[in-house]
């Protein structure tokens, strides 16, 4: 790519400042990750089974991009929740990975916090319950902002305030009774919260003692940025993730390997998330759109030149 005017030369300088933050936040998290016991698992970019990311209120039904390998249709990740799972089930309690996800949204998506290229850092636990996510996520981004904050200011003349644990919860029916959206209570908020009981993927753990409402989470980042990281409790037993499949509308046969594992009674009970690493660059960088924070930006509605 040739830089031909003072704009992209400064762009580019730019980007070698967001570059570093963004370093310092992937080093702070996967080291407290490590810290934490979890061992670091290497990324599953094609497979026959991929999270479906429906039904969601905010989903727009895309299907995962295929391709052709060794005369076999292979799905191109959404996101290795399902791997996770698995991965669980072969005795590996507590893991993390730096997983790519491919997810072609619908061009007016284009909102400045949506890309159709991006990483996660995605983690599972073994027997883990919402509590404990919460718990260890907030470790990971308090100690992340308080590395990078003097970076950012120095970089960005960008205050970050200093984070208040535990974060504050909210339902997501108290959400939207009281703001309408999870991106309006974010602008008005100055401190990182959770949304709990959100309805969406059949993967989603109900809670035995409210049918209907599920053992989920998001984290929500102020000043508008909106969220950056979303888990649950796993559903784990065959006939209620077959029921919830049914109840979805979509076909088991999508899901052959990770039903075949659960029908045999070996995924375990388990709790993870998965954290956007540009979104979190976004914020602590103050960037309005994620495309500012993407070397070769990969945005809905605009093909790559790159």
């Amino acid at each position: 790519m040739a830089l031909r005017t003072i704009e992209e030369i400064v762009a580019r300088r730019r980007m070698c400042e967001i570059m570093e933050v963004q370093t310092e936040i992937i080093h702070t998290l996967t080291e407290c990750f490590k810290e934490n016991g979890f061992r670091w698992m290497l990324p599953v970019m094609l497979s026959f089974v991929t999270d479906p990311l429906w039904p969601e209120p905010s989903s727009t039904q895309i299907t995962a991009p295929e391709v052709e390998i060794y005369g076999k249709k292979m799905k191109l990740m959404h996101s290795m929740i399902l791997h996770k799972q698995i991965a669980v089930s072969m005795g590996l309690d507590r893991i993390f990975i730096l997983s790519p996800n491919i997810r072609v949204e619908r061009p007016e998506r284009d909102d400045g916090h949506h890309a159709y290229e991006f990483t996660q850092l995605d983690f599972e636990i073994a027997h883990a319950k919402m509590g404990d996510v919460m718990h260890l996520v907030e470790e990971a981004v308090c100690r992340t902002a308080s590395k990078v904050r003097k970076t950012v200011w120095d970089r960005f003349e960008r205050e970050i305030p200093v984070f208040q644990r535990p974060f504050k919860v909210y339902t997501m029916e108290e959400v939207m009774k009281d703001y309408g959206s999870d991106r309006e209570l974010s602008k008005v908020s100055t401190q990182p919260f959770w949304i709990t009981d959100i309805s969406r993927e059949f993967y989603d753990k109900e809670d035995e003692t409210r049918p209907g409402h599920c053992l989920n989470y998001d984290l929500v980042m102020p000043e508008g940025y909106g969220e950056v990281l979303s888990g649950g409790e796993r559903e784990h037993e065959y006939e209620k993730i077959m029921t919830k499949l049914q109840r979805s509308n979509l076909s088991p046969s999508s899901f052959w390997p990770y039903l075949e594992i659960a029908r045999k009674g070996l995924l375990k009970p388990s709790a993870g998330a998965g954290i956007g690493i540009e979104r979190l660059v976004r914020y602590f960088t103050g960037r309005q759109h994620i495309e500012d924070v993407q070397v070769f930006p990969r945005v809905p509605g605009v093909p790559a030149v790159v």
